[in-house]
């Protein structure tokens, strides 16, 4: 995987902190948008999608979803980030 393709941003969630890694990850129908996670002791990760029961809403799935270019899966990876910071 391309170095410029990886990035990781630390986050703080009710005290704790988390690390969250994500990876573009180009196939031949498109890119796939993988997300991460790293919170208490939990490590695993889901792909980015949208979600089907909020239009302009992102969600993460078990199956990757096909963004059709790499600036779509950034543009979703920064929905899915401002989703996660409205929670709280």
């Amino acid at each position: 995987m391309p170095h410029d393709n990886r990035g990781m941003k630390l986050r703080s969630r009710d005290g704790h902190f988390e690390m969250a890694d994500f990876d573009l990850k180009r196939v031949d129908t498109g890119y796939w948008m993988w997300i991460e996670c790293k919170f208490d002791g939990h490590n695993g990760g889901h792909w980015l999608a949208p979600d089907p029961g909020a239009a302009g809403a992102v969600c993460v799935l078990y199956e990757p979803h096909v963004w059709a270019d790499p600036v779509e899966a950034f543009a979703a990876r920064d929905r899915w980030e401002a989703q996660q910071e409205r929670r709280g």
